[in-house]
């Protein structure tokens, strides 16, 4: 396992605050019915039976790590200013654009809002800005860590620092043992399937990383056929002609005793040495030459996603520099800053340093390079052998000039 995340969610009540009026009915304030995950069965922030109804107008959304934060994963979550929580982040929160600039709150600003269970008023300090391109966003919502995620849940859900947590997810290093380590959870957790839950292999990730180079390597198959097709007819004409050229060679030998036989071998002889040169030659550049290209097509899925990064940068329409018409917000980033470009050119590398190809050919690569190439040299010799096989010594002699 490379890697995992969790999430732990609630809501709170803004103090002194203004919510952003939601773009979704039914959802007051863009609160927490706003396509935010919760907890199974439909009770927020794991609150207990009398308090499952509660419901505030601020989305609160912890998590353990920024990265796996879901628009941030598929690249439409950005950070307009400020910078991301971590494990340590208490007390601190990402907030949108949106409630930053109806609140005129910046990077550094402290807000207080309210437990909807306790009625407690609960500090946070603004680590961050973001701004999403997904249509139906949550405004109202704010991201932290889960310490900090824990401190809006009921008093009877948080108890020395126990509580659920939801979409529990688990990072493979290698997607060819999911199945292996789903069967292991299933085995040594049996209360999952008593509470109706299982774990579930989702390799869409995955598999749109390594889309292009799967289309390649059919690509390439193709490409196989069509070099062995045209080896066959190449190295037949060259033998060919190369036969025709050594006649007179051939009739002396012939004429001298050597069976018809021997000619054949000697040719093949020849060939096989050449051969076997051509292929030693081309196992090692081969081997270099697929991992440049692979690690090439990787290196484009990259820079494609983070193109598309880019695109998604800030929401069109959004307004990016200068301050509201009331003349409070602080003045925030424009997509030009450098200070926003950074810092998603960093997550974009925390989330790619670690993907590699590893292009090795094993032992049975290289013998099938071998074999194929030694029956293109067989296949290449029946036209030939045919052709001094015919031959009399007689005739050729006598044609010579």
């Amino acid at each position: 396992m490379k890697d995992y995340s969790y999430e732990l969610s609630s809501s709170a009540n803004s103090a002194d605050l203004d919510v952003v009026e939601s773009k979704n009915e039914g959802a007051p304030g863009g609160g927490f019915g706003d396509g935010m995950s919760g907890m199974p069965g439909g009770r927020s922030g794991n609150s207990s039976d009398d308090d499952s109804k509660l419901e505030g107008d601020i989305t609160i959304s912890g998590i353990n790590a920024y990265a796996y934060i879901s628009g941030v994963q598929n690249e439409t979550f950005t950070i307009k200013d400020g910078e991301y929580f971590d494990e340590d982040s208490n007390d601190k929160a990402m907030i949108s654009y949106e409630f930053a600039e109806l609140n005129y709150l910046k990077v550094g600003s402290k807000f207080k809002i309210k437990n909807i269970y306790t009625e407690k008023e609960i500090e946070l300090e603004v680590i961050g800005i973001y701004d999403t391109s997904e249509e139906r966003s949550n405004a109202n919502a704010i991201y932290m860590n889960i310490e900090t995620a824990a401190k809006f849940l009921g008093s009877d859900d948080y108890k020395d620092g126990k509580y659920n947590v939801s979409n529990v997810n688990y990072y493979m290093n290698n997607s060819d043992k999911a199945e292996e380590f789903v069967e292991k959870v299933n085995a040594d957790f049996k209360e999952l399937s008593e509470n109706k839950m299982k774990m579930a292999i989702d390799t869409s990730e995955y598999d749109a990383m390594s889309g292009s180079i799967e289309s390649v390597g059919s690509f390439a198959t193709t490409i196989l056929v069509i070099v062995i097709v045209a080896a066959i007819i190449i190295v037949t004409l060259i033998v060919t002609i190369n036969v025709k050229d050594r006649r007179y060679e051939m009739g002396v030998l012939l004429s001298l005793g050597a069976h018809k036989r021997n000619i054949i071998g000697q040719i093949a002889t020849e060939l096989l040495i050449v051969g076997t040169l051509g292929f030693v030659l081309a196992s090692i550049s081969g081997t270099f030459l697929a991992k440049a290209m692979g690690q090439g097509i990787l290196e484009s899925q990259i820079t494609a996603s983070t193109q598309q990064s880019e695109r998604n940068f800030g929401r069109p329409g959004a307004q990016v520099g200068g301050s509201s018409k009331s003349g409070g917000m602080p003045s925030m980033p424009s997509m030009s800053d450098t200070g926003g470009q950074n810092m998603k050119q960093r997550i974009t590398a925390s989330r790619n340093q670690d993907i590699k190809l590893d292009i090795n050919a094993t032992p049975i690569d290289f013998l099938l390079l071998f074999v194929t190439g030694y029956l293109v040299i067989i296949l290449a010799l029946i036209l030939p052998s045919v052709n001094v096989l015919r031959y009399q010594p007689k005739e050729i002699l006598a044609g010579k000039e």
